[in-house]
């Protein structure tokens, strides 16, 4: 009976009612998002090494690596369907072909033995997205204003954002991604490594080798490497963070503690060990902020600031 109840509370979370508008700035950061990684990733190094080709997965649908010229145009297609999924402009076809030709890029990346962790979680996001159809454009997009402008029909005009569990679900479904990322990470470090990930030396060999492995001598990795007490300390703050990561679902007010951190570990690990997780820590941001307020907040902001040569009462 007490398992019946907590998976009825569980279903219960999930599909409790949103407002339509935290599932459209889901669609905005996160195909914006998508948009930015497919134009600053280099693909073309992997699509010039077919030998480095190794499929995994669905990448043995490919019989060798696709070539340059497959990925510029697989690039282009991506960063636009990705806008314009974005703007909220046809999402049935748009976010599908910006979320398959990332399934084949970074495949591509995948298959050459890169490590795309951060891309990885925000494709789940994207996926979760896409199965939530067009309610993801039922809000803060241009899709009524483009038909207006076409001269074709648009809907119905409503005097209130709507809400409803059709544009709750998704957002906390993602959640529940990001958050098992997380714990996930940090139930292998206990497995693999247990206690010791704390109190060897293991992260300061890491810190000293990343940076031996550059041109120039990183000096925020020395200087961490360098002082075991700090190292130990941050060792153990990742572990924390990973491990109670899912906490954030069950006590919303632990995302203020959580989400800086997880934004400030991929921020040092990037300075410290120039690994990528941007994409990561971005989707972060996107999903567990709660948009619509920021809005609000910044529209009532900008109301009590006087205009430029406003005389103050």
């Amino acid at each position: 009976m007490r398992a019946e109840t907590l998976l009825r509370r569980a279903d219960g979370w999930v599909f409790s009612a949103e407002d339509a508008r935290r599932l459209a700035a889901l669609r905005i950061g996160l195909c914006l998002l998508l948009a930015l990684r497919f134009a600053i990733t280099d693909y073309g190094t992997v699509a010039r090494e077919p030998g480095l080709f190794q499929p995994h997965f669905y990448m043995h649908l490919f019989a060798r690596m696709p070539s340059p010229e497959v990925v510029t145009t697989l690039q282009v297609c991506g960063i636009v369907t990705a806008l314009a999924a974005a703007a909220g402009l046809a999402l049935r076809i748009s976010l599908p072909l910006a979320v398959g030709c990332s399934l084949v890029l970074n495949g591509m990346l995948n298959s050459a033995g890169r490590v795309i962790v951060g891309d990885a979680v925000l494709t789940l996001s994207l996926l979760v997205l896409l199965a939530g159809g067009a309610a993801a454009c039922e809000a803060w997009s241009l899709r009524d204003p483009v038909r207006r402008a076409l001269g074709a029909p648009t809907s119905s005009v409503v005097s209130r954002t709507p809400t409803g569990a059709r544009y709750g679900w998704p957002v906390r479904t993602t959640m529940v991604v990001i958050a098992l990322a997380y714990f996930f990470a940090g139930v292998q470090k206990w497995r693999y490594s247990g206690l010791p990930w704390v109190t060897s030396d293991n992260l300061r060999w890491i810190l000293y080798a990343s940076s031996d492995s550059h041109s120039h001598p990183n000096s925020l990795a020395l200087f961490v490497a360098d002082r075991p007490v700090l190292v130990h300390l941050f060792a153990a703050g990742s572990l924390l963070l990973e491990t109670f990561f899912p906490l954030v679902l069950f006590v919303p007010r632990l995302r203020w503690l959580f989400v800086p951190g997880a934004v400030s570990m991929h921020l040092g690990i990037g300075l410290a060990m120039g690994l990528d997780y941007s994409a990561l820590a971005a989707t972060v941001v996107i999903v567990f902020v709660d948009w619509p307020v920021v809005v609000a907040w910044v529209r009532r902001s900008a109301a009590t600031v006087p205009a430029p040569g406003a005389a103050p009462r």
